[in-house]
């Protein structure tokens, strides 16, 4: 009877997939959000998923004469396993107690085997790199000197820099062990400080209050209201309907459940050891959009809550804009390696307004539809690079491309060499748009 479960969500699946499908609005790449998450489940982890490390991309050929000089890349940690052991924790005690009480049937006696199984791996290794991604860190790092040999070279200096975070510190170390390994001799620096928080983690109290407001949550709330469906899971893991009422919130414990699915791709239990089976493409739809939303209208330029979350970020911005004009002049290559949380960089990519990043919207059912998917955006080891070209040191026409996650990526600025865009261009575009933002909040605090 426990493994029946497998056959009534292979029938279930023909059923759902076609109806899910269809509803479903093709993406630029050619598949819908539905056909990605069928294709890999695990990309419902949202910005917890890992980004892939396959082939180099290919990049669009320079204009004649121009060659990289400089890379400034703000990066999320590799794979590592999530912060707080609460999330391992408080499942298993749920299954727990129900097990102590006989109120599990043969499938929840199996999922309480598998998630003691996930606790015990990430016991005492709560926020650290895994190792698979200390391997992704390394790979990814490979792959950009393959990239850009003109950067590269024996004389490069390279400068890495975390926020104050176990698995950050960890994914720029291993970053720079590779580069070690490839470059001889090599020239770096590592530092890690609360004091550069200000343009690596930054804060603003005044957008973090507006970001929940009355009116934005409720708007939220009533779209989980919409997304919500437990009862078939709880049926099949719970045999006491009574105990189910008193003792278990159904959505907060299929949230848990999913989140800790979407967590085994980073760790060796990974084929081993999976959650994914207990859900239809459905309910692992339903979960994403859900969380996508929810990241949406923390870090993307929600209508709801005044569209201007992604400002957070605007000092970023600006280190990024006065490290690209305060280098021009190097004589050699420079390499910056930023490496900082999730948040940061999918909020940085909203203000920059990188592909479809920069969506406004109130429409949080549609946001898929649209082309805003937090995986695509700030998966883990997913970066922002800025890559700047010239023909030499004296070259006053300097070009800067954009790659996000490691492709080319279209900015919102008009160029006749796209993916590759003037900086003074790029530059006056960006320091205009934060000058709009600033002065406008300056002159309502003035009216106050």
């Amino acid at each position: 009877m426990e493994y029946s479960y497998t056959s009534i969500v292979y029938r279930l699946t023909r059923f759902f997939v076609s109806a899910l499908l269809l509803t479903s609005v093709v993406t630029a790449a050619g598949q819908t959000v539905a056909e990605e998450l069928l294709a890999d489940p695990n990309r419902a982890a949202g910005y917890f998923y890992g980004l892939p490390v396959g082939k180099v991309p290919k990049d669009t050929p320079a204009p004649e004469g121009k060659k990289p000089y400089y890379i400034n890349r703000y990066g999320c940690p590799s794979s590592y396993y999530r912060e707080s052991s609460d999330l391992y924790e408080a499942p298993c005690a749920t299954f727990a107690k129900a097990d102590s009480l006989g109120k599990l049937t043969k499938l929840g006696q199996d999922v309480k085997r598998r998630l003691d199984l996930i606790r015990r791996d990430a016991q005492g290794r709560t926020g650290e790199l895994t190792a698979k991604g200390a391997q992704q860190s390394r790979e990814l790092m490979r792959q950009l000197v393959m990239r850009f040999p003109d950067v590269f070279i024996s004389d490069v200096y390279c400068s890495g820099r975390s926020i104050v975070q176990n698995n950050c510190l960890m994914t720029v170390e291993e970053a720079l062990l590779q580069l070690s390994t490839m470059i001889q001799p090599f020239e770096s620096s590592l530092s890690s400080s609360h004091r550069a928080d200000w343009y690596m983690d930054p804060r603003d109290k005044k957008l973090e209050e507006q970001c929940w407001d009355s009116l934005t949550l409720a708007h939220y709330n009533r779209f989980l209201s919409l997304n919500t469906g437990n009862a078939r899971l709880m049926e099949l893991l719970f045999n006491d309907q009574n105990f189910l009422i008193q003792t278990v919130d159904p959505e907060t414990l299929s949230r848990q459940l999913i989140v800790l699915a979407g967590s085994i791709q980073h760790t060796d239990l990974s084929g081993s050891v999976k959650l994914f089976d207990l859900f239809t493409p459905v309910e692992i739809m339903s979960h994403w959009k859900k969380l996508n939303a929810r990241n949406y209208i923390q870090n993307g330029a929600c209508s709801l809550n005044g569209g201007t979350q992604p400002f957070i970020q605007r000092s970023t911005l600006r280190s990024m804009i006065h490290m690209g004009d305060s280098l021009q002049t190097s004589p050699t290559p420079i390499v910056h390696l930023r490496y900082t949380t999730e948040n940061v960089v999918m909020a940085l990519a909203c203000l920059m307004e990188l592909d479809n990043c920069g969506l406004q919207t109130d429409d949080l059912n549609a946001l898929g539809d649209m082309g805003w998917v937090n995986y695509r955006i700030a998966p883990l080891g997913g970066s922002i690079m800025m890559v700047f070209y010239r023909h030499d040191p004296d070259d006053p026409d300097k070009l800067v491309k954009v790659l996000l996650n490691g492709q080319e990526a279209r900015l919102p600025i008009e160029s006749d060499c796209a993916p590759y865009y003037h900086w003074n261009d790029v530059k006056r575009y960006y320091l205009r748009k934060l000058y709009r933002y600033e002065n406008t909040r300056l002159n309502e605090e003035a009216n106050k």
